[in-house]
């Protein structure tokens, strides 16, 4: 069986029971590391005291870019690595950092692995669920409909989305982040939007006022709630 596991937000107190018991069992875990001469993985720090003394750890490269060709040949070669193990009768994971389904590296291994082997998805908490909750600050209510956007698209599309719907999750929003507050002050949203960099990460900010936030006062790892129908104050 091959397992895809997701292991939360950055603290190893919000990985589910499920996944902690997966873990125990498996013969080889699967890390990804964002640079190919490291061994370090945020995601295998969290669950680093769930797994099995017994299972193999493979770090593997996952490259962070969009060159096709380049990410393609790495991502078959991770596949064929896993089918093999899997094949030799193995209980395989792959870990990643909130859930599997949600933005996830995991995701282009399932498009290769879904017809190929028998596969097992285990959800975890995604970044904007454990934001909402440790804010009090509902996502989503009555007819509304949730918006969860990659911050990356066309900054156009970015603000058409940010003027026309009520409740919205912005991921992925460094790289544009001066841009986007900008679009917030301008919708008069400051009181409507809380942003926060490294949730649940022993280094986690809350900004609860965005007016005076700036690109270089956050993290990669930020994310930014907008719920018109909610005030923080």
């Amino acid at each position: 069986m091959f397992y895809g596991i997701g292991v939360g937000v950055g603290n190893s107190l919000t990985v589910t029971k499920k996944a902690i018991d997966v873990l125990d069992t498996l013969d080889i875990l699967y890390v990804p590391t964002a640079k190919r001469t490291e061994n370090f993985s945020t995601a295998h720090s969290i669950v680093r005291d769930y797994v099995n003394e017994k299972t193999i750890v493979k770090a593997r490269h996952f490259p962070m870019n969009y060159r096709t060709e380049e990410l393609q040949k790495a991502w078959n070669e991770i596949a064929s690595e896993i089918i093999e193990d899997v094949s030799t009768g193995k209980d395989v994971g792959f870990i990643t950092i909130g859930d599997p389904m949600v933005y996830s590296t995991y995701i282009y291994l399932l498009k290769i692995l879904k017809d190929k082997i028998k596969i097992e998805t285990i959800p975890g908490i995604a970044s904007f669920l454990d934001i909402a909750s440790k804010n009090n600050f509902p996502l989503v209510e009555g007819e509304d409909p949730l918006i969860i956007l990659p911050a990356t698209i066309d900054i156009e599309r970015l603000r058409n989305y940010i003027k026309n719907e009520s409740s919205i999750v912005l991921m992925k929003v460094y790289n544009n982040f001066d841009e986007i507050l900008e679009m917030l002050i301008d919708e008069d949203l400051e009181n409507h939007s809380l942003a926060v960099s490294n949730s649940s990460k022993d280094e986690e900010i809350i900004y609860q006022n965005i007016n005076n936030v700036k690109k270089s006062d956050v993290s990669y790892f930020t994310t930014i709630l907008i719920n018109k129908r909610w005030k923080l104050s």
